[in-house]
């Protein structure tokens, strides 16, 4: 009886071994396919901040704009960064500008209620411009390798 009791306790045991085992592979299969998704991810930030980056410096964007997308998409890619120092004209564009309507609430403004959210955004332009262009071509040759 003691013999029957070893053997079923050690069948018992190899059984939760190989559960274990089993349930160990998903858990790595899992974080392998997490691990290619935040790589696919990743290089999508980067082939978008490319584009970005280059259609900023041919003016092919509206400069604030052009700077607030950039600031977010490089938030996502790499926070750290996005938070050096060569990039904080893309934050004080982004923080100047978070309150200014946008999408439908733009489009419902009239245009005398639009007209301080245009200057602020002008003027944010005439002080920045050239720090932003600097810092977003900075980040292109940092991109492109």
């Amino acid at each position: 009886m003691l013999m029957l009791l070893m053997i079923a306790g050690s069948i018992f045991i190899l059984a939760l071994a190989v559960y274990s085992i089993i349930l160990w592979r998903r858990v790595w299969q899992t974080e392998q396919q997490r691990k290619q998704q935040r790589a696919v991810q990743k290089k999508q930030l980067h082939d978008d901040l490319i584009i970005l980056t280059d259609s900023f410096i041919t003016e092919q964007m509206p400069w604030a704009e052009g700077c607030i997308r950039i600031k977010v998409i490089l938030d996502h890619y790499d926070f750290e960064l996005g938070m050096h120092t060569d990039y904080q004209v893309l934050h004080q564009v982004f923080n100047a500008t978070e309150n200014i309507p946008t999408h439908d609430a733009w489009r419902a403004l009239s245009s005398a209620e639009k007209q301080p959210y245009q200057a602020l955004l002008a003027e944010l332009e005439l002080q920045h411009k050239q720090a932003s262009v600097q810092a977003i071509e900075h980040l292109r040759k940092h991109l492109k390798g």
